[in-house]
């Protein structure tokens, strides 16, 4: 249980998203929240000595993990590391998104993540959503890349509620809901 604290919240909330969904109502609805605050922005940086999160400088990262990150995101600038106890992270923006890109320490990819706005989804995607959330507006899209899976957690907005779905392999399904007016 302790390790399992230590994971950074990232990597921690895709593993729970990417589970399997027969506990649909507990674990997805965690992982669901932990996505909705966290929204893949850079880490709180912690004491090192704690096995928390911490920026390091390029020169600290695996050879191995900078190497794949340049030759898969083509970025070389504006790129902050960051460490802990599993492995490296890369964060930097790219065309208005915001990216994360998981390491473990040996430097091999384990995820990449994605925060993007309604324009950049795959239209295939958003056309399965607004064909049965038409009176939604999309209001911030979690793109997760894991092996050969691409999840996408799409936060909209009603008038009345907010929901937030998960979309994978052209299956979708509501992972919360709440009501605006508590």
């Amino acid at each position: 249980m302790k390790k399992r604290i230590l994971v950074p919240l990232a990597a921690w909330a895709l593993l729970i998203v990417i589970s399997d969904s027969a506990n649909a109502q507990g674990k997805n609805n965690i992982a669901v929240t932990g996505i909705k605050k966290y929204y893949f922005t850079e880490p709180v940086i912690a004491n090192p000595s704690e096995g928390k999160i911490m920026a390091v400088k390029r020169n600290e990262v695996s050879i191995k993990a900078i190497r794949d990150f340049v030759e898969a995101s083509g970025q070389t600038e504006n790129i902050k590391w960051y460490k802990s106890d599993e492995g490296f992270m890369a964060y930097y923006n790219q065309n208005g998104a915001r990216l994360m890109a998981g390491y473990n320490l040996k430097g091999n990819w384990i995820y990449s993540m994605a925060t993007y706005n309604e324009d950049k989804l795959a239209r295939e995607v958003r056309h399965l959503v607004k064909s049965t959330y038409y009176d939604y507006a999309i209001t911030l899209v979690n793109e997760i890349k894991t092996g050969s899976k691409t999840i996408y957690i799409v936060h909209m907005a009603d008038k009345t509620s907010w929901v937030n779905l998960r979309v994978c392999e052209g299956e979708m399904e509501v992972v919360e809901q709440l009501d605006k007016s508590y």
